[in-house]
């Protein structure tokens, strides 16, 4: 039986846990751009080390 003093300032349910938000189509957008001019830029080093030698 719950306390009748307690449950006035403590709530007696526990707290919903957190659900992490998924992420904003902005930030995925940004992330694809990021990802390909990496890669870009990996196969240029690539490309331009192996016409060096």
């Amino acid at each position: 039986m719950p306390d009748a003093h307690c449950s006035k300032c403590c709530p007696t349910k526990p707290p919903k846990p957190e659900v992490p938000t998924p992420w904003p189509f902005s930030a995925l957008v940004w992330l694809a751009i990021i990802c390909t001019a990496g890669t870009g830029l990996y196969a240029l080093v690539i490309w331009a080390a192996s016409s060096l030698f």
